[in-house]
């Protein structure tokens, strides 16, 4: 497959390879409908199939991968219908975690943040649409981070998952990049500005025509 870097003999090999995967998948190396075999894989990332399969499990929850009708497990797709439905589930949690960020960011919360958005301003510059989605998915998980809520935190970077492979694959925010720097800088200001309110209006404005 060629698409996977080497892991070698460490701990954490299941979660090692998953995240390797996942990567794959994300950037559209291993594409929708690829069969993904234990054995390749295993082979590929220099590791047994033991944590493959567990990685494998662990995307199928995540909806990456699915099982097809031959039993094979292949690379799942993303349509425009199911990212209008996950949107209605996005809208409101990322409203909810901007306004609990607004309300408790710290310094090293807004930093980083900051610096996203300055590898995603050069991601504009340079052309590099699958930078600016990278950074776009880091923007987004960041804040339901600083929202200091495990739950709201890990439905919201389970949604933006989806919705970063929807966006390599479709290509659809691609002449909207500009504009959606512009909209982040504006919620990072509201954050920074403990302006909830603000910060709310912003984020549901931003993601209601950023797809």
């Amino acid at each position: 497959m060629g698409a996977l870097p080497k892991i070698g003999s460490k701990v954490s090999l299941a979660e090692r390879a998953y995240e390797s995967i996942k990567n794959a998948i994300l950037m559209n190396h291993f594409k929708p409908g690829d069969i993904l075999s234990e054995e390749k894989l295993a082979e590929e990332l220099l590791i047994s199939r033991t944590p493959v399969r567990s990685a494998l499990k662990a995307l199928a929850f995540d909806h990456l991968v699915v099982l097809n009708p031959s039993k094979n497990i292949v690379v799942s797709d993303v349509s425009k219908e199911d990212i209008e439905d996950i949107t209605v589930a996005r809208v409101p949690l990322e409203a909810v975690a901007v306004t609990l960020a607004a309300a408790k960011a710290d310094m090293d919360g807004l930093d980083n943040l900051k610096e996203t958005l300055i590898v995603q301003k050069k991601a504009v510059a340079m052309k590099d649409y699958e930078l600016f989605i990278k950074m776009d998915y880091d923007f987004h998980v960041s804040i339901a981070r600083l929202s200091n809520n495990k739950w709201l935190d890990e439905m919201v970077t389970r949604v933006n998952t989806i919705v970063h492979r929807y966006l390599i694959l479709s290509g659809s925010m691609r002449d909207y990049t500009a504009e959606a720097l512009t909209e982040h800088e504006k919620i990072l200001r509201a954050i920074g500005n403990s302006d909830i309110q603000k910060a709310e209006a912003m984020m549901r404005q931003h993601l209601n025509r950023s797809l």
